[in-house]
């Protein structure tokens, strides 16, 4: 025979409502049954919290208090606002609840890391460090000029490191000083590199890559590329993850730490524009962003001297 505090009768409405509301979700919504089973420990942890068991229909401050709770991880707490503005607007559609206490459910925000950004006077030391031969042969020369092209064509264009190893020798236009990058989803954008990349670019074409166009010469023809703008040893293109080391030992030779990637010349070349008044606008249409809220994030970076223009500028400030 059951126990008295297992009949339906026992059992309180918020309890009720908690089954209704995971039955609605797993028929109408066909959510996984691990989501389900998170989601209905979330409503009774928050249930274990109630003052009383009224409070849950008209106070959206115990509502934020449990989401809130000291101790507990940014993740656990947007996953805990998440079912809980599911569970009240199941409770407002069932006519369980009559005041909106889902829209009062803020999603805490996930904290966003500001990217790692080089000075000019970095990005100088870390692009000489790109060039800078540990020995006397061809190839390592080869190597060194295709490196310094690299470094000048990141942080020229802002591309991003598969865009840039993914140019073929058609994609860029050294007399326009323009590369054609094609960023996420295949969208196509042409971006100005300046004339240090153009350079760079121009002496390892000349004296760089048909070292490593011959060089494959001494052993197998297989997997020339003749395409690519940017070769290593044997006429293969350049992989991303050979990229990513280049910068990363360059950095490390110039006593810039361990943590310099390419993305890090990307960030620098959107902090620096925004720096000197590029416009917004022209940024993102510059990196290839869709939403421009992801460009936005480099305004946070520009630092002090931003607030001193803008005391001597503004007539309130």
């Amino acid at each position: 025979m059951s126990k008295a505090t297992d009949t339906p009768a026992a059992r309180t409405a918020f309890e009720r409502l908690i089954d209704a509301c995971i039955l609605y979700l797993s028929v109408e919504r066909n959510l996984a049954p691990r989501t389900l089973e998170a989601y209905r420990s979330d409503y009774q942890s928050f249930s274990a919290s109630l003052p009383n068991q009224s409070s849950w229909r008209d106070d959206a401050g115990v509502v934020q208090q449990w989401i809130a709770a000291p101790d507990v991880a940014l993740s656990t707490r947007r996953r805990r606002a998440a079912a809980l503005r599911v569970f009240y607007r199941f409770a407002e559609a069932e006519g369980i609840v009559t005041r909106s206490i889902s829209d009062e459910i803020d999603l805490p925000r996930a904290r966003r890391r500001l990217p790692a950004v080089l000075s000019a006077t970095q990005i100088d030391e870390l692009l000489s460090a790109l060039s800078t031969t540990l020995g006397s042969d061809a190839l390592t020369r080869a190597h060194a000029l295709r490196n310094r092209a690299l470094g000048e064509l990141l942080y020229g264009s802002g591309g991003r490191v598969s865009e840039i190893v993914t140019l073929d020798l058609d994609s860029i236009d050294l007399a326009d000083g323009s590369v054609r990058l094609f960023g996420k989803g295949r969208r196509e954008r042409v971006v100005p590199i300046g004339e240090p990349a153009v350079d760079a670019v121009r002496l390892y074409l000349d004296a760089g890559r048909p070292v490593h166009m011959e060089s494959q010469s001494r052993s197998t023809k297989l997997g020339v590329d003749t395409a690519a703008l940017l070769l290593t040893r044997g006429g293969r293109r350049v992989r991303r993850e050979e990229a990513w080391s280049a910068i990363r030992a360059a950095a490390i030779a110039a006593g810039l730490g361990e943590e310099i990637h390419p993305h890090t010349l990307r960030h620098s070349f959107a902090t620096h524009l925004l720096d000197g008044g590029a416009d917004l606008r022209v940024v993102q249409e510059l990196l290839g962003h869709a939403d421009i809220a992801t460009t936005q994030l480099y305004t946070h970076l520009l630092g002090s001297h931003v607030r001193d223009a803008y005391k001597k500028a503004h007539p309130r400030a």
